[in-house]
């Protein structure tokens, strides 16, 4: 019976995320590992997490448990257009140790996320996203070289202190930033082994905030 229940759930990811197990449990809010459990048959979502995907995707649940269809229901769901946003993955890579330069700002990829959460677990809407892929470990353990991050483009003013991409001369970096009096910026990596350092009011202009890191999507 897992091992049914296995093969219908991996029809709605088939369905939802083209068959892309890491791109399903981002748009559907769990990690990958869980999501490629369920796949192979040794673990079962909970009833509340099904329930979400009837909600949001209108999976037929009928379906899901029993093999058993409803009259007209679309077993595996649908994702419509209109409850979707897409987040370009940019090409470019965000140094979290010295500046990394940038080759190219072209959309290798689109990363699929519902409304509903980047509204309630972000805190963000689908306007002004984008993807970018860190490099190096100066901001660890907060961010691990090959995370991808996801930034709000239109949150570049700097309140209280957090997590943004600052374009520098040498490319972007991930930092974490605060205002200080005078206008004055300080920036500070996470790992102690990497130094911090003080952007006075007037350097500013040439290290422009190019947006916030809400999010991070890593590898297990």
């Amino acid at each position: 019976m897992a091992s049914a229940f296995a093969h219908r759930f991996q029809l709605v990811v088939d369905q939802l995320a083209q068959g892309n197990k890491k791109q399903f449990a981002q748009l559907t809010g769990k990690s990958a590992s869980h999501i490629y459990k369920i796949c192979r048959g040794v673990s079962r979502p909970s009833m509340a997490y099904l329930e979400s995907l009837y909600e949001e995707f209108r999976v037929d649940l009928t379906w899901l448990l029993t093999g058993e269809q409803n009259d007209g229901a679309q077993p595996a769901g649908s994702a419509p257009s209109k409850d979707l946003v897409y987040a370009p993955m940019f090409d470019v890579q965000a140094s979290a140790g010295v500046g990394a330069e940038v080759q190219a700002e072209d959309i290798s990829d689109y990363v699929a996320f519902t409304k509903s959460f980047l509204s309630s677990q972000l805190g963000v809407s689908g306007d002004n996203l984008a993807f970018v892929n860190i490099r190096g470990n100066s901001m660890y353990p907060t961010l691990h070289d090959g995370d991808r991050v996801l930034v709000d483009i239109s949150r570049k003013t700097i309140q209280g202190e957090g997590l943004y991409l600052l374009r520098t001369d040498d490319g972007l970096m991930a930092k974490r930033l605060k205002s200080l009096r005078n206008n004055e910026l300080q920036i500070t990596s996470d790992n102690p082994e990497y130094p911090s350092w003080t952007l006075a009011a007037h350097e500013r202009d040439d290290n422009p905030v190019v947006g916030r890191i809400v999010w991070c999507a890593r590898s297990v």
